[in-house]
Order: C-alpha cells, then structure tokens, then sequence
C-alpha cells in the first residue's frame, strides 16, 4: 500500500476499528491501533489450542523496534484491513448500509479525505482472496489474524459469508481446529 495511498499504523488501525464499529458483536471503533494486538493475541492462542503453532510470535504483540518492524506491522495491518472489506463482499456487495456505517465512523474519527477516498476505492474493487491467501503464504500466524478479522467484519448470516469463511479458512491453510478455536472466541454459532 505504497504511495498516497500509505496510511500510518495508527491510521489503519483507526480504519480497521471503524469497520468493526456498529453491528450485534462487535468490539467497536475503539479499538483503533490496539486491533493489532487482539487480532494477534487470538490467533496466537488459537494455533496453540487448534495445534499448529505460529513460527513466531504476531508483529501486533511485540514491541515494534524496527523500521523492518514497522513496516512489517503496517503491511500487516493493511491486509487486515483488506481481508475484512473482502469479508464484507462475501454475499455478493457491501450493501448501502455497511457502506453508510462505515463513512460515517471515518467522519467522526476524522479521517481525512484521501484516506476515506481510498477505502470507497476499496470498497469498490472486486474481491480478491487470492492476494490475501498470497500474501499469509506459510505464515499460519498472519493467516489466522486474516481468518478472525474477516469473522469480526461480518455477520455470518447467509450461506454465501459460511462457503467463504470455510474456503478462506482452507486456503490460509488453518486446521479445523484453529478455525473453530477463532469461531468460538468471536462468539459465532455454526449452523
């Protein structure tokens, strides 16, 4: 996400917070940059309890020392950010009030236009899986973060969002266990 389109950290984590703002189980805007290290403290403790341990520990629990680390975390969060708008899109659209909601946390937050501008363009893009499955290519660690922000972007209340998250689970390739393990800590009843 280079260029004009690069958000600071804290901005994505902002951005991050505002998709989780509204809706029956989620943890609010408040969560801001902090959203790196609850996504990272569930995945981590997930792997461990579905058994297929991370190589490492998630950039979001560590210190960021490092301009590399820095990098690393912002990279990070902008998948993240990507994987929960592509959640979003699994039944087909982000429907007007999603879109609405989403606007109107970017205002209050007081994020600027360029910023709000890139997420409508994000919004409007097709999904694309492939490049989040890509990019957590043998990171079990990113891909459980993936798994569980996209089940804190969504209501999963139709087939459509269920065959998405049971495909995306797959493809980040994450054992059963890890999935359910992450199910179960958002609060989501399977069907």
């Amino acid at each position: 996400m280079g260029g004009k389109r690069n958000l600071k950290v804290g901005g994505i984590g902002a951005l991050v917070g505002a998709l989780l703002g509204g809706g029956g189980r989620s943890m609010g805007g408040a969560l801001g940059g902090g959203v790196m290290a609850l996504l990272g403290a569930m995945a981590f403790s997930a792997l461990k309890k579905g058994g297929q341990p991370a190589a490492e520990v998630p950039i979001g629990l560590k210190e960021v020392e490092t301009s590399e680390e820095k990098e690393k975390l912002e990279r990070e969060a902008g998948l993240i950010f990507q994987a929960m708008i592509n959640a979003a899109k699994a039944d087909g659209q982000i429907d007007r009030s999603e879109v609405s909601r989403i606007v109107g946390k970017l205002d209050e937050m007081g994020i600027d236009t360029e910023a709000k501008k890139f997420v409508m363009a994000e919004m409007q893009k097709p999904m694309d899986t492939d490049a989040l499955v890509n990019a957590a290519a043998d990171q079990p660690g990113l891909g459980a973060q993936l798994y569980a922000a996209s089940l804190l972007a969504i209501e999963v209340d139709t087939p459509a969002e269920r065959d998405y998250l049971n495909n995306l689970g797959e493809r980040l390739g994450l054992k059963p266990a890890v999935t359910a393990a992450l199910e179960q800590t958002i609060g989501m009843k399977r069907a």
